[in-house]
């Protein structure tokens, strides 16, 4: 495993063997009434309905050198009520890099520009669908690329109504900012004629979906670079992309 490249808020690791581990530890209760995790959940709460508490992975460590990921199970709510109150909470996710060749075999891939509803980076463009790893059942103790790349296809049908399969673990980014390390996948989707018309935003995540050049990124990344978030711009730079 070698490769790494530090972005703002962002840095990542082309990967070529993932282990992903999770410890047995079980997960930590909500907070209770009364504590200032609660008061600041209720917050977040008020300010946007659309949070619920479900749980989550976190990343507890990674190791670039062999890829051993070790997780435990936690909750979307400790996740969230960071930085106010710090839990150590980083989200295990994933971000799907959906490749398409055009008539004459040129490559694109797949950005969405994210909706003014969501937790965070609204209105700025990302390579997805992306969200976080379901949990599995407390007697499994690793992840296989399978679990990951379901996870993806369930993000991809629900953000922009695509189903893909299959999908090639090919780095980890961590945001700093959003406390998430993404495993990317990248997915080859087949022959853009075909898929461009069916990626559409379909749920509240994102307002528009843009099937960029490869060849095109470096100019793309220049003329908004203010307008893309710092783990798109990492993976951009970690592929060879710009």
């Amino acid at each position: 495993m070698n490769g790494h490249a530090a972005i703002h808020e962002a840095q990542a690791w082309e990967i070529r063997d993932l282990t992903i581990r999770i410890a047995r530890d079980p997960a930590p209760p909500d907070a209770p009434p009364g504590t200032q995790a609660h008061d600041e959940w209720e917050r977040q709460r008020a300010a946007n309905p659309r949070l619920h508490n479900a749980p989550i992975l976190s990343v507890v460590s990674f190791d670039p050198e062999t890829g051993d990921l070790l997780t435990r199970r936690e909750s979307y709510q400790r996740l969230v009520i960071q930085p106010r109150v710090m839990t150590g909470v980083r989200l295990l996710g994933v971000t799907g890099i959906l490749v398409a060749s055009d008539a004459l075999g040129r490559e694109h891939v797949l950005l969405g520009l994210r909706a003014p509803g969501v937790r965070i980076y609204a209105g700025m463009w990302e390579l997805g669908p992306s969200g976080g790893v379901s949990v599995p059942p407390v007697s499994v103790e690793t992840l296989t690329a399978a679990h990951l790349t379901a996870c993806l296809a369930d993000e991809t049908e629900e953000e922009i109504g695509l189903e893909i399969a299959g999908g090639e673990p090919v780095a980890l980014v961590r945001d700093s900012l959003a406390r998430s390390d993404d495993v990317a996948l990248r997915v080859v989707v087949g022959d853009l004629g075909e898929f461009a018309s069916r990626a559409a935003p379909s749920n509240w995540e994102y307002t528009r979906t843009a099937w960029v050049p490869i060849a095109q990124l470096p100019e793309f990344d220049a003329a908004n670079a203010a307008e893309i978030i710092a783990p798109t711009r990492a993976l951009f730079r970690i592929l060879g992309w710009v």
